[in-house]
């Protein structure tokens, strides 16, 4: 039976999600450890991978997003979703060990990726693999005409997570790191974000979802963003340029724990 798409709302930064999580090799009776969960939207896909007869642990130092995560059910036929508070950038508790650890857009957030990538790699079994799904400041967007209000969002966004101590730059590292650790790489790709023509913009309400920590960060204020007029401007923008923005990128990569030798 195919396995339900993730069920985010409608937001192309996570179409690449579904065809690369459900692609590294997560089978029925997986032990799945998913990290900095959220509101448990990538748990609830591993769970339907794994299966009735898998596990998935889903950690978040966010109370409030693993009460939301606890809320929604996952389909039937998924493994249970044990979700449990742990903050990633200190030292985890005894979780046991997993055949898979994934991740999406939380390595990028803490002080010291690399040291979180060897305590998780310590957790893995044998042969276990672990997938990450993160972004990075790349130069965009890029498309046809002016795209200035484009421009200046993307720069506001980024320019936030890195005074927040985000590292932009951790995607476009991502696979050398987890090399560095003693993981064998065996994918790593990168899917571009779009956003079409004639289709409903998420630049909107990611901005929105932002804005509190762009004003907190001094990035930019609330009058120069203009949250009441910016749906329509982005939209006038975006049809005065025409054809399909290139927004963003993912990377995607997943390595394998190292086997006991027989």
């Amino acid at each position: 039976m195919p396995h339900s798409p993730l069920r985010s709302p409608p937001n192309p930064a996570n179409t690449p999600s579904a065809r690369f999580f459900g692609d590294i090799g997560i089978t029925p009776g997986a032990r799945v450890l998913d990290v900095g969960c959220g509101n448990g939207d990538l748990s609830r896909y591993v769970a339907g991978l794994a299966g009735p007869s898998g596990e998935v642990v889903a950690i978040d130092r966010s109370e409030q997003a693993l009460a939301m995560a606890r809320t929604i059910d996952a389909d039937s036929g998924a493994a249970h979703i044990q979700y449990r508070a742990a903050d990633l950038s200190g030292d985890l508790p005894d979780l046991g060990r997993f055949d898979a650890i994934v991740g999406r857009r939380v390595l990028m957030y803490l002080p010291d990726a690399a040291k979180t990538l060897e305590r998780l790699a310590a957790m893995a079994n044998p042969d276990a693999i672990l997938a990450f799904q993160e972004h990075a400041r790349a130069g965009l967007p890029a498309g046809l005409g002016d795209l200035a209000l484009h421009r200046q969002l993307y720069d506001w966004n980024w320019s936030t997570v890195a005074a927040e101590g985000g590292d932009v730059g951790l995607a476009l590292r991502l696979a050398e790191l987890m090399q560095q650790v003693g993981l064998s790489v065996e994918q790593a790709r990168g899917e571009a974000i779009l956003l079409h023509p004639h289709q409903p913009s998420f630049v909107p309400t990611l901005t929105h979802a932002m804005l509190p920590r762009i004003v907190e960060r001094g990035i930019a204020s609330v009058e120069q963003i203009d949250p009441d007029t910016l749906a329509q401007r982005i939209e006038d923008e975006h049809r005065a340029a025409g054809g399909t923005i290139v927004w963003d990128l993912a990377f995607l990569v997943a390595a394998r724990a190292q086997s006991v030798s027989r």
